[in-house]
């Protein structure tokens, strides 16, 4: 079932703002941080067209194999629990099939981010945050190879939508490691190819979900 894009934006920011009506702050230093992350990424399947003059066309259901997600954010924390910090994001994940015919490619995606945070109280030595950000499409690129030949797809532009959920350990008053699992959705949009007499239609959604680890440096 497809979400519209304006519901996904409300229903994420609504969540991270209801934790503002908590009556237990968490105790967080303010300041400045850097962070890196990174982990494994699944993509939900999508539904497209790849046509060329010189081979048959593949319409039907993208199947997608596994996938890798690396980031980077530099941010600033309140004190008060909140955060909030600029992210720049990637995914790609290999291309299996359309439409029931074996392929082999890619499908990746670079995104910047303005991520908002909440920090709760510790539980034990984890401390549990959740977030929600709201992103543009920097790049997308979809390669295709069969019979021997490959093609090359891509887009700039569209909104995009993520939701975090995950916990953090302090190492000392500077390291600290995460853990989290973020949801995103890209806003769908027409690609270009890079041959004439090549198409990929059908605005192929992309929704990764990704598993990460993470180190973050507060200054």
């Amino acid at each position: 079932m497809s979400i519209p894009l304006k519901t996904l934006i409300c229903a994420s920011l609504a969540g991270v703002s209801m934790t503002a009506s908590l009556s237990v702050a968490a105790e967080d230093r303010p300041g400045l941080y850097l962070s890196a992350y990174g982990g494994s990424s699944s993509l939900a399947s999508a539904s497209l067209t790849e046509s060329r003059t010189s081979l048959p066309t593949l319409t039907g259901t993208a199947a997608f194999g596994s996938g890798i997600g690396l980031g980077g954010a530099f941010g600033y924390r309140y004190g008060n629990g909140w955060a909030a910090e600029l992210a720049w994001d990637y995914r790609s994940h290999d291309v299996k099939r359309i439409g029931g015919t074996p392929v082999t490619g890619d499908f990746a995606s670079t995104t910047a981010f303005l991520n908002g945070y909440y920090r709760f109280q510790k539980v034990g030595m984890v401390r549990p945050f959740v977030g929600a950000g709201l992103g543009y499409v920097t790049e997308m690129d979809m390669d295709v190879s069969r019979d021997g030949s490959e093609q090359e797809y891509s887009r700039r532009g569209g909104l995009a939508v993520q939701a975090i959920v995950g916990g953090e350990v302090d190492l000392n008053d500077r390291w600290s490691l995460s853990a989290d699992l973020r949801w995103s959705k890209m806003e769908s949009g027409s690609f270009k190819s890079t041959n004439a007499g090549a198409t990929l239609s059908g605005k192929p959604k992309y929704q990764p979900t990704s598993v990460n680890l993470g180190v973050t440096y507060r200054f």
